[in-house]
């Protein structure tokens, strides 16, 4: 056997035994980004057998070879291929798609859990800055004073323009016992806060009676649609009957969403069956999520919005409202009318990428329209009340 081919067969076969160990399960036809930075490790020959007419994939390898033998300074081999995978998905010009590098994944998954290290605020991109839409109760940057509605345009001096929404948001993340400094927005108001951040154990649900006129009200905040929202719900539903509620107001105001299924389950607790949402794909392939059953479909309810009502709250109060099942007061919310699936890659990181949009029972999508409330009302934070609370009290105890 010729030396060359014996030495090219010897590569290959390390390669594909690496290869197979490090890779089952993953679907390589048409998905070559999610094995890119194990291919990169393939000798050259191979990865070009291989791939022959992969352009992007020789193109990749000719930048780094000519950026790692000819560049001034050294270079990171790593923050080469998380730059190349941020700009493909930065391409799309989509504010709710996003890698995210392995860092940033491990922090997404704790805290979908409910556990993290942070300031305690739910973002979404606008303009190239992060609008704050939602402050989680007793967290560091609810004791600085930041809120809903702020604009933060600098962390630590840093101008967040130009930068993709992970870039952004790394800038504030940070280890507990920091500070992180935001430049915000308010209105035509500018200042900075200074947050400490410390590691949170997010209280996805709180709960608590109260009374009015002579009825007792059951009350649910709900703070992010997180792992088993739908259970904790459902467990502060059942508790607060069993005290005594004769109505329930479940408090979506300032939650900016999380996991479609947990949407699902949490709209079960009180819509008994038929359809919660449907999600309709590019192919105009159609998903209808049902009611999983289980409901308390009787009891009185009002559902709490306002303008950072978004996403997974929006779709229960759009199953709400299009069933007749409650009453929407407040404000007029965010109008996130589409969904995002999320895709592990192999180096840790992870594809957040809008997958889909959503249609509230009746067919509607209310992306950058929102869902407008049954009954108007607004707080005013000037006054100790909370006007909107009241005049959800109103409506189930008159």
């Amino acid at each position: 056997m010729p030396r060359g081919l014996r030495v090219f067969l010897i590569a290959f076969a390390v390669w594909i035994a690496f290869l197979s160990g490090t890779m089952l399960g993953v679907w390589i036809g048409g998905h070559y980004y999610q094995v890119a930075p194990l291919v990169s490790l393939a000798p050259q020959g191979v990865r070009f057998f291989f791939f022959p007419g992969d352009s992007l994939l020789q193109l990749e390898s000719q930048i780094e070879s000519v950026l790692e033998e000819g560049y001034y300074k050294p270079v990171d081999k790593n923050s080469l291929e998380n730059s190349a995978i941020n700009g493909m998905v930065a391409s799309l010009n989509d504010p709710y798609s996003e890698y995210l590098n392995p860092a940033a994944y491990r922090q997404f998954e704790e805290h979908s859990q409910g556990t993290f290290i942070g300031i305690g605020v739910t973002l979404e991109p606008k303009n190239g800055q992060l609008l704050v839409i939602g402050v989680i109760s007793g967290s560091p940057a609810q004791g600085a004073d930041v809120r809903s509605g702020d604009l933060i345009v600098s962390v630590n001096g840093r101008s967040l323009a130009g930068k993709t929404p992970e870039e952004a948001t790394a800038l504030i993340k940070g280890n507990a016992g920091t500070t992180v400094v935001l430049h915000i927005k308010r209105g035509s108001q500018e200042m900075d806060k200074s947050v400490v951040r410390k590691q949170l154990e997010l209280p996805i649900v709180t709960d608590k009676i109260l009374e009015h006129k002579g009825k007792k009200i059951g009350y649910i905040r709900l703070e992010q649609f997180s792992s088993e929202a739908g259970a904790k719900v459902k467990g502060s539903l059942d508790k607060l009957v069993g005290q005594g509620a004769q109505g329930i107001i479940l408090d979506l105001r300032d939650n900016g969403g999380g996991l479609l299924d947990e949407a699902v389950n949490v709209a079960s607790d009180f819509i008994p069956g038929g359809t919660i949402v449907s999600v309709v794909d590019r192919d105009s392939n159609r998903h209808t999520y049902t009611a999983s059953g289980g409901a308390n479909g009787s009891i009185p309810l009002v559902v709490l919005v306002n303008g950072y009502t978004a996403s997974a709250s929006e779709i229960v109060a759009g199953a709400v409202k299009d069933d007749g099942r409650g009453t929407l007061i407040g404000q007029k919310t965010f109008g996130k009318g589409v969904v995002q699936t999320l895709d592990q890659l192999p180096n840790g990181g992870a594809i957040k990428f809008t997958s889909g949009s959503y249609f509230t029972p009746k067919g509607i999508n209310i992306n950058n329209v929102g869902i407008q409330p049954d009954i108007q009302a607004v707080n005013n934070p000037g006054t100790p009340a909370d006007e909107v609370v009241d005049r959800a009290l109103a409506r189930l105890a008159p």
